[in-house]
């Protein structure tokens, strides 16, 4: 499949998810298996070690992948120092992964979301309001900033491997990895009630048509998978 096409899949699936959020009670339904009134959420927001290696973590990785690009970016072409990915490579990777975060920290303080938590249904004080619902803006009226998932964002942003690696089973393992990054931080936001499900699967589908989009912008392989 080309780039265009696949952009064009990719989009219509991203209609048709925010579609099935929208008009069903999915979310909710979800959400409910995670929250007891009696005990509160499956993972205590709280809890000092489900934080450090879910939350905390996964930020500092994405910003040492970040440094480690800038370094690579600035460091001079060198017959002595190997390097794995050139440096279209490292700005392509640099690229997505800072437009993906900061698409998603835009977006979640313009859509006015309430995360699950902050909703009456799981002992918060807010109204619960789909995206539609939220998103008009009413003076006077509380905003939430819970969509789309930004904390996971950077991670699905790693699924932009896909596009730098040589050979079809490298790339899919680097997809897979972004995939897998992606929802081991997105799973452990809806345990503590901060995302539902449709901010994490929303936030994927984004980040990959922005990873199809920007490899167009800034090609790094060609079509047959050559060497660049």
């Amino acid at each position: 499949m080309n780039t265009d096409r696949a952009i064009l899949v990719t989009g219509t699936l991203l209609a048709l998810t925010l579609i099935l959020f929208e008009t069903t009670s999915l979310d909710l339904l979800v959400q409910d298996r995670l929250y007891d009134p009696a005990s509160g959420w499956r993972v205590r927001g709280d809890a000092p070690w489900p934080r450090l290696i879910f939350y905390h973590a996964p930020t500092a990785i994405v910003g040492a992948i970040l440094v480690g690009l800038l370094v690579r970016i600035a460091l001079p072409a060198s017959r002595s120092i190997r390097i794995p990915f050139s440096r279209r490579d490292a700005v392509f990777l640099f690229v997505c992964i800072s437009l993906i975060v900061a698409s998603a920290w835009l977006l979640k303080n313009l859509t006015g979301v309430f995360s699950p938590r902050e909703i009456a249904r799981y002992g918060g004080e807010q109204p619960y309001r789909k995206l539609l619902e939220a998103i008009p803006y009413v003076p006077g009226r509380a905003r939430g900033d819970g969509f789309p998932a930004t904390h996971c964002s950077g991670a699905f942003a790693l699924m932009s491997l896909y596009f730098i690696l040589d050979g079809r089973t490298a790339r899919r393992l680097g997809l897979l990895c972004g995939l897998a990054f992606g929802w081991i931080v997105g799973i452990y936001q809806m345990l503590k009630g901060a995302h539902y499900l449709s901010h994490t699967v929303v936030t994927m589908i984004l980040a990959w048509m922005m990873v199809q989009v920007l490899s167009r912008v800034i090609p790094v392989q060609r079509e047959n998978g050559a060497a660049r």
